[in-house]
């Protein structure tokens, strides 16, 4: 029998985080919703704060949590966002 770790065991070298504005005038801001249960609500609740903060903003969705977000959704996300949320509760 095989003994598979779900470790990953590779060594990465550290990235640098992403610069992070001091303002959200302008920015557009990409809203994901990855399909658990209320992260729309999540969002829901987020967006009118960002919009209110000078934001704009746009929706994308998952169609279950447990898939990786197809390659189109990632592609759109990096053409109409400067940043990215997740709506990730439970």
């Amino acid at each position: 029998m095989d003994y598979v770790s779900p470790v990953d065991e590779r060594v990465r070298e550290p990235e640098p985080l992403a610069a992070r504005p001091s303002r959200l005038d302008g920015a557009r801001i990409a809203l994901l919703d990855i399909g658990k249960a209320r992260g729309d609500e999540f969002l829901d609740a987020l967006e009118p704060l960002l919009r209110n903060s000078g934001a704009t903003t746009q929706r994308f969705a998952k169609p279950l949590f447990s898939w990786p977000a197809a390659q189109e959704v990632i592609e759109q996300i990096a053409l109409h966002g400067d940043l990215a949320i997740e709506g990730l509760a439970d």
